[in-house]
């Protein structure tokens, strides 16, 4: 690495003189106009991957200043949204072959911010990738990193404090070990005139066949035809010509390793010891299921299932984010009989809504059912998820029961019914409208007892019940005539217990 090969002064002193090499060629440099797409550097930073534009600006300024012609990076950034390029530091291979036709650039310049500390002694660190849109090959490669520590000066003067100091020594090592070699050497235009080319399916898993063919114009049939390929990580597949001489075709089996795989054409002269390769496209293997999880709003659990009265929200959480290519949604009972079925292409909806109704439209019994997602990504793999779900629209019954006692009255509350209740409320008061209690809680069941003054006690009393359960629905009774102040009635069910029997009203 220039200027990093000696210590001290010896270091600064041959940074300085290659600089300084560098600027007095600046003319020559200038005239050569090397035209080079910047995309933003990626900033590795706490763990996150994001891009440093004013670092990727400031880079962009300085190879203009030492004569490239460097495209705007706004344009770049237009670039990469159009074709919805969300990662920076890197680019796919047919990316390259974008850039070449739509922005016209030979080459494309890549790089990532390997360190930047400012604490205990900031640093930083960068490495750059110079890439040939032509063929997507990586040409030239830089890495470099400097601290403050290792840049002590003469008496401190100028001394670099800040990674913002370190940058500008980045830079300047940058455009001293700038590869003008490659950049200005002629770039092929290539002999390889393709009309038309097929690669598919696109997306596979290992075993799958894939299937290409090529239509090529203006090739040599004669003694010095070429022979013909198509390479996919690095294996050769003899291409078949069909009958009218000029359009290729051959098939394989893709591999066990997952990922990307780009295609070339490859063809040979072995007369003239020479190759030439153009890209096709790409091709994607994936063996991994979209796998994902149910969940389940706007309802309750008992007994471990969600229960819901009117609907229930069904929302698919997925664990592996990756395109899907089809879904289906199913009910099963509990003698897993289908009763609901939906489908759909694409991703997966957030959620959907469950209104406990099946293909037939006709609401389903209470009842346990079985709510399957079944999902298939763009190579095939297949994933499930299921949960259990429970429709109950009965009635959850809170009694009560109200005896005499000594003092004046004993009520006893009791909750009769699968679902929980979210609060109840009582108020009890006489006919002369005393107050004897108001009570609310979410727990049954409860007994409390009540003092009734002695002058009072074969007074009728009055109320009402109120109570909600955890689903929604909800109760509210008047209370009448617990105790009949008829001394006759009174001895009659003496040891009678009164049992108030309540009613639902449906405030929905």
């Amino acid at each position: 690495m220039v200027g990093r090969v000696n210590q001290g002064g010896q270091t600064r002193i041959f940074r300085t003189l290659a600089l300084v090499f560098c600027l007095v060629w600046l003319p020559n440099s200038a005239a050569a106009a090397v035209q080079v797409a910047i995309f933003p550097l990626q900033e590795l930073e706490d763990g996150r991957h994001d891009a440093n534009l004013p670092l990727t600006e400031m880079l962009a300024d300085k190879l203009t200043a030492i004569g490239n012609d460097i495209t705007d990076v706004n344009t770049v950034i237009a670039f990469m949204a159009n074709y919805r390029i969300r990662i920076v530091g890197s680019l796919e291979t047919f990316d390259f072959s974008r850039v070449k036709l739509d922005l016209g650039v030979p080459f494309v310049l890549l790089g990532t911010i390997t360190q930047r500390k400012t604490y205990p002694t900031p640093s930083l660190g960068l490495t750059l990738n110079l890439v040939r849109t032509s063929d997507a090959r990586t040409l030239w490669s830089y890495t470099g990193s400097f601290n403050t520590s290792s840049e002590r000066r003469v008496l401190g003067i100028n001394e670099p404090q800040t990674t913002e100091d370190l940058q500008d020594l980045l830079l300047d090592e940058i455009s001293v070990q700038w590869p003008w070699e490659i950049v200005e050497a002629p770039q092929p235009g290539g002999s390889i005139k393709i009309d038309s080319s097929m690669l598919y399916p696109q997306y596979v898993r290992t075993g799958d066949e894939i299937y290409t063919q090529v239509r090529l114009r203006d090739i040599s049939l004669g003694p010095q035809a070429p022979r013909i390929y198509f390479k996919a990580l690095d294996q050769l597949y003899p291409a078949t010509v069909s009958l009218d001489g000029v359009t290729y075709k051959s098939t394989w089996f893709a591999g066990e390793n997952d990922g990307r795989i780009p295609v070339n054409l490859l063809l040979e002269w072995p007369e003239y010891g020479r190759s030439e390769e153009s890209l096709l496209g790409t091709y994607i293997v994936d063996n991994t299921a979209p796998l994902f999880e149910i969940e389940l709003k706007g309802s309750a659990v008992h007994e471990d299932i969600t229960v819901f009265r009117n609907q229930v929200e069904i929302i698919p959480r997925p664990l592996i984010h990756k395109p899907v290519a089809r879904w289906r949604l199913a009910f099963y009972d509990e003698q897993t009989i289908k009763v609901g079925e939906m489908t759909g292409t694409g991703r997966l909806p957030p959620r959907f809504v469950w209104k406990g109704a099946g293909n037939s439209e006709k609401v389903v019994q209470d009842g346990v059912y079985q709510v399957v997602i079944d999902a298939w990504d763009k190579a095939g793999n297949f994933a499930t998820a299921s949960r259990m779900v429970e429709k109950d629209q009965r009635i959850s019954e809170v009694n009560l029961v109200a005896d005499k006692s000594e003092k004046g009255m004993v009520v006893d509350l009791s909750l009769n019914g699968p679902v929980p209740l979210a609060f109840w409320r009582l108020e009890l008061w006489t006919r002369e409208g005393r107050l004897l209690t108001q009570s609310t809680g979410k727990e049954l069941p409860v007994q409390f007892d009540l003092d009734i003054p002695e002058a009072e006690q074969n007074e009728n009393i009055e109320g009402f019940l109120f109570y909600q359960d955890v689903l929604g629905k909800q109760v509210r009774k008047k209370l009448k005539n617990l105790f009949p102040d008829d001394d006759k009635e009174l001895v009659k069910k003496k040891k009678k217990r009164a049992t108030i029997s309540v009613e639902w009203v449906d405030e929905f």
